[in-house]
């Protein structure tokens, strides 16, 4: 069994922006125009990653609160995230890329209290079988281990156990998630320890150099803030989000020609038959095999 995550956030940005540029080249450059090129683009990406890696399930990820909580972690650190930028125009598809994405089988799965990354780590844990996780966020390093990866769809890259060290310069996950408590992080708007650089994480790691009270404080609250593992710990959260992941969706290929039709997906459409064997043929011959 394996389960593809895709950080749903971290995708409609990138293309959105994609998007935009694209269709500043055309002679149409409307908001239309960018909105059609962004639902494009984002179900390109999707048929691109599932084509990659060819998992038994896709969900999609969301930072999106239906039933909206206070961010548990900005209640405990009141900047933190405090640098987002606060532009919405990346999401005004969700709901018809979340449709596009139902008639595909795909899920959308939300937070309550939490995060996105948060609703990866239960999912990672809970789960059984190779998890792919397709994210350029690298606090997701955090859960690669020998049954989940990270892939980097911008770099096309893939982090894994084997080469984790040559890859990120530390020679395992925990000796990582010591180093960005120290070091904190600049787009999360969470600072580190002054002065903390690699060469000290390291010979603290290996207890060459001891660290303050003050300085530990610092350490603990943005393990605190990083931990992605946290989410286990609360079980309403948990159940949240296990009560989605519990509801089946089921995929509808009329539907989704219809909604390509209607969008002028003619590049989709073309390639029907792939997109068919890739999402809908080969859950028919899972069911019959369930």
């Amino acid at each position: 069994m394996k389960t593809l995550l895709i950080d749903g956030n971290n995708l409609i940005w990138r293309t959105y922006w994609t998007a935009k540029t694209q269709s500043q080249r055309t002679s149409t450059d409307t908001q239309e125009q960018i909105n059609n090129f962004h639902i494009y683009f984002t179900l390109n990406a999707v048929f691109s990653y599932v084509t990659k890696f060819n998992p038994d399930k896709t969900i999609f990820v969301w930072d999106e609160k239906p039933d909206y909580q206070i961010n548990e972690r900005k209640a405990e650190f009141a900047n933190y995230k405090g640098n987002r930028s606060g532009d919405s125009a990346p999401h005004q598809n969700n709901e018809a890329i979340k449709l596009i994405l139902r008639h595909l089988g795909i899920p959308s799965i939300f937070p309550r209290e939490l995060e996105a990354d948060d609703i990866i780590s239960y999912i990672c844990t809970k789960y059984t079988g190779q998890k792919v996780i397709i994210s350029v966020d690298k606090d997701f390093l955090q859960l690669v281990q020998s049954d989940t990866t990270l892939y980097d769809p911008i770099r096309k890259k893939e982090f894994t156990v084997e080469n984790f060290e040559v890859e990120t310069g530390w020679s395992n996950v925990g000796d990582w998630m010591t180093a960005k408590c120290c070091m904190g992080d600049k787009s999360d708007n969470v600072p580190g320890i002054e002065k903390f650089g690699k060469a000290k994480i390291k010979k603290w790691i290996d207890g060459e150099i001891s660290i303050n009270e003050e300085q530990m404080a610092i350490y603990d609250r943005n393990f605190s803030l990083f931990n992605l593992g946290k989410v286990m710990t609360m079980a309403e959260e948990c159940k949240y989000y296990q009560d989605q992941l519990d509801t089946p969706v089921e995929s509808n290929w009329l539907s989704f020609q219809e909604e390509c039709k209607r969008r002028d997906f003619n590049s989709i459409l073309k390639k029907k038959e792939s997109w068919y064997s890739l999402f809908f043929l080969r859950g028919k011959l899972q069911s019959l095999f369930a």
